[in-house]
């Protein structure tokens, strides 16, 4: 697997506090080698209808042809949110 690939299996397994959902992505992503943390911009677009999902998206400097898409649902108390699903857009 690539170094990406890899990434994205772990950021599939992802739980942590709702509001540290971003961060962590793009941490994954660094301590994978996949870009330096200023390379990588992660941004919430908003709620889904899968579930009531939360959409992220992971995007690379310099690879405008592919981002990353990672669903996140939050537990019933808001505080923890886990990934459902995450994987390479082209």
């Amino acid at each position: 697997m690539s170094k990406i690939e890899d990434a994205i299996e772990r950021i599939k397994i992802l739980e942590c506090p709702t509001g540290e959902v971003e961060n962590r992505i793009a941490g994954i992503l660094e301590d994978y080698g996949v870009a330096n943390r200023s390379e990588i911009e992660v941004k919430r677009h908003g709620v889904l209808n899968i579930n009531g999902a939360e959409e992220f998206c992971a995007k690379i400097s310099g690879t405008d042809k592919q981002s990353i898409i990672v669903l996140a649902s939050s537990g019933m108390d808001d505080y923890v949110a886990k990934v459902t699903d995450a994987y390479i857009k082209y």
